[in-house]
């Protein structure tokens, strides 16, 4: 029997928290293990329950989602923080995975949409969408960042290029071993050997790397 995926929601409009509370503990699979109004209480309940999904307004009182973002960063590296805000920006999307949201959505997508997050980056470790992908494009544009991952010539294989494509549009690791006719161990193993030739340790970097050096274009 799968396990249910832990949630947490912190949110300060109540009928934005209690909506998403309704809809997602009748989901198989879902459990809404607390659900609070500020980033205080968050903190305080964190203390006493275990999550693997938090969904995160940025805007709540006392500790706002920007401060709580980068203490969970730090304390909770383990849950899956995906960002659910009313500001929908390339400045607030790159920021967010920059500090270490592991996904973004704006607060009027549907309800399936957050679901398929939920369960994206419980599986994968991450939800990405061309949405996500353009703001890091404009990320690079504005900066000249020198950690920003640098281009190795001919450090990826055909194959290796082939799944870094897949990954910068949002494919799952089980979605690219359908495509590929490949198995999800086999995708796994590939992604890992391409993180260490790109010296990239996430999505975003990846994502950060293959638009910057033509692998992927948007």
């Amino acid at each position: 029997m799968k396990k249910d995926i832990r949630i947490a929601i912190a949110e300060d409009h109540d009928l934005m928290r209690q909506g998403l509370v309704s809809l997602l503990d009748g989901e198989d699979n879902i459990s809404v293990v607390f659900d609070v109004e500020n980033g205080a209480r968050l903190f305080d309940e964190l203390k006493k329950k275990k999550v693997d999904v938090l969904l995160l307004d940025l805007e709540m009182p006392i500790i706002n989602g920007h401060q709580a973002l980068k203490i969970l960063t730090e304390r909770y590296p383990q849950i899956s923080v995906i960002v659910v805000s009313m500001h929908y920006s390339d400045a607030y999307i790159s920021e967010s995975i920059a500090a270490g949201a592991k996904g973004f959505l704006p607060k009027n997508c549907d309800i399936d949409k957050v679901i398929d997050a939920i369960f994206a980056v419980n599986e994968e470790g991450y939800y990405f969408d061309d949405k996500i992908s353009r703001a890091l494009l404009n990320r690079i544009v504005n900066s000249n960042n020198e950690n920003l991952p640098r281009f190795v010539e001919n450090a990826l294989t055909k194959r290796e290029r082939q799944i870094v494509e897949l990954i910068c549009t949002g494919k799952t690791n089980k979605e690219i071993a359908n495509l590929l006719c490949l198995s999800v161990r086999t995708i796994e193993v590939h992604r890992n050997s391409i993180n260490k030739k790109t010296n990239t340790k996430n999505v975003a970097d990846l994502v950060v790397y293959a638009v910057k050096n033509g692998l992927y274009n948007i």
